[in-house]
């Protein structure tokens, strides 16, 4: 029978904090070690055209939402009834 001590440290998968913090690290101190290479969309500046773009977009996207909509409607004639 469980008790609930090993409910709590129970993980489906097998793996506790301690494992999970330990792989962390370890991917952690394997990024420290590669050397930053730009990309040629950095050293071309298509990255900076795309950002700016999507946040042209964003920012079109959020004032569109907001724009208040009124029905159009004719002006009387005076033949319309009351």
């Amino acid at each position: 029978m469980s008790t609930t001590e090993d409910q709590g440290n129970h993980s489906p998968d097998g793996l506790n904090e301690a494992s999970i913090d330990a792989l962390i690290e370890a991917v952690e101190d394997e990024l420290a070690e590669l050397p930053f290479v730009p990309t040629s969309a950095l050293l071309d500046g298509t990255a900076r055209t795309q950002m700016y773009r999507r946040i042209e977009g964003r920012t079109l996207g959020a004032v569109v939402r907001v724009l208040h909509v009124e029905a159009i409607t004719s002006a009387p004639f005076g033949t319309e009834a009351a």
